[in-house]
């Protein structure tokens, strides 16, 4: 039976003081790894891998390439359970979603997000809005949904850097 390679980390050191100067991150410092953000995690109640603690530890380890192309930090569903229990007050949920920013910002984009993100570059909407969708709302008595223009989805996506960011080619109208 042959032997499992160990993992080896690539760290850097730095990595946390950047953390420290974004608002929501500032508090990492703080957690002194209790684990009460993991044992409330609605989350991490029914998937292993997803563990607010560690994602602090990780951090502050400075294993930066290993939070960025995992799907561990796309889990968080930001309900703030985290963030509400917490004894020191470290704010986990609004470190996790700047984890997300930092991620995006080196190219690192969960395929999910990318898809979203997709979507809304083609339809304006997250997911397409069907003939079928807008005879549900009438049913309940709902107007349809309204048409987006498509030409101001691009001017925005443009503007903030999103398609650059995605890769998203977008079309000129």
């Amino acid at each position: 039976m042959q032997k499992e390679a160990p993992k080896i980390f690539k760290v850097d050191p730095k990595f946390k003081h950047e953390l420290l100067k974004i608002t929501g991150a500032e508090k990492i410092m703080l957690c002194f790894q209790c684990g009460t953000c993991t044992a409330d995690c609605p989350v991490a109640l029914r998937v292993n891998e997803f563990r607010p603690r560690q994602i602090v530890e990780d951090a502050r380890l400075g294993l930066k390439e290993t939070l960025f192309s995992g799907d561990t930090l796309w889990l968080c569903t930001g309900c703030y359970t985290c963030y509400e229990r917490c004894p020191q007050d470290v704010k986990v949920t609004d470190m996790i979603a700047a984890l997300r920013t930092l991620a995006v910002k080196e190219g690192y984009i969960h395929p999910s997000f990318r898809m979203l993100i997709d979507s809304m570059a083609k339809n304006g909407y997250i997911y397409e809005i069907t003939d079928f969708e807008n005879e549900l709302r009438a049913d309940m008595g709902l107007p349809a949904a309204p048409k987006v223009n498509l030409d101001e989805v691009s001017k925005i996506m443009k503007k903030t850097g999103l398609n650059k960011l995605t890769g998203i080619t977008m079309e000129e109208g």
